[in-house]
């Protein structure tokens, strides 16, 4: 037995016309080519040959359905985009430049908001380490009035909400608030502390553990929800929710860098 290969004849039916004319000529041309023999007829003679050429130049002509198709596609370039992040000098929980702790570290983030440190426990005396590890307690300030801005939610918006409130313009203008507790702050050398937005307080609830020094106890946020409350994060349940700005609750001061 032998295998033979048989390929399939193109769907199309101009290749398939062109191979059966072709055909037919050829055999038209043998069928002339004998009665030329018996004839001697001068138009037979002219015929034969003409009729036999046509089959030989068509012949060849026919696309062979089994030869292999060459298609030539389009060179295409990508040129793919690489952005190398500097090496991190901090992690979660580490001790941060100023004597607090490391809470969140974001490379992607612009420099100057890549990390961001709260303050250590017992910060309001302007040491760590000291006598001192509680936690001050503050009104949030301003009930009753709407503070133009402080209405940054997610992480990176603290340090503009904390600079709406204390604003002497348009912001609250009562002394010993819990943004101004955090504002007025030296610590470690450094002033650029903040109250902490809605979604940075529930980051250092998440971390809590690892920064330390917290009470089981409601912590202010900079995050204002309407005229009459602010929204404040539980450090005993985890749960977020507004309360009245004229309560006292706990204040940790944080600083992005």
């Amino acid at each position: 037995m032998f295998a033979v290969g048989v390929c399939d004849l193109p769907e199309t039916g101009g290749s398939t016309f062109v191979l059966v004319a072709a055909l037919f000529m050829l055999v038209a041309g043998v069928i002339v080519s004998r009665w030329v023999r018996q004839s001697a007829g001068r138009m037979s003679v002219v015929v034969a040959p003409l009729v036999l050429l046509g089959g030989l130049v068509l012949a060849p002509s026919v696309t062979d359905p089994c030869a292999p198709t060459t298609t030539t596609l389009a060179s295409t370039t990508t040129l793919a985009s690489t952005t190398t992040l500097a090496p991190a000098l901090y992690q979660v929980g580490d001790s941060g430049p100023t004597g607090g702790t490391i809470f969140y570290v974001d490379m992607a983030r612009v420099v100057g908001s890549q990390y961001f440190e709260a303050a250590c426990g017992g910060w309001s005396d302007g040491t760590c380490g000291g006598l001192d590890y509680t936690d001050s307690i503050a009104a949030w300030g301003c009930r009753g009035s709407v503070i133009m801005g402080a209405d940054g939610v997610e992480i990176g918006s603290g340090e503009q909400n904390t600079a709406d409130i204390v604003d002497l313009a348009t912001g609250c203008p009562e002394a010993g608030t819990a943004a101004k507790l955090a504002d007025t702050l030296v610590l470690g050398g450094q002033d650029d502390w903040f109250l902490p937005s809605k979604d940075e307080l529930n980051q250092m609830y998440e971390e809590r553990n690892k920064i330390g020094g917290f009470f089981s106890e409601v912590y202010w946020s900079s995050f204002e929800s309407s005229d009459y409350n602010s929204w404040y994060q539980g450090f005993g349940d985890g749960v977020q929710y507004d309360d009245s700005k004229s309560y006292p609750h706990y204040v940790r001061p944080i600083r992005a860098f």
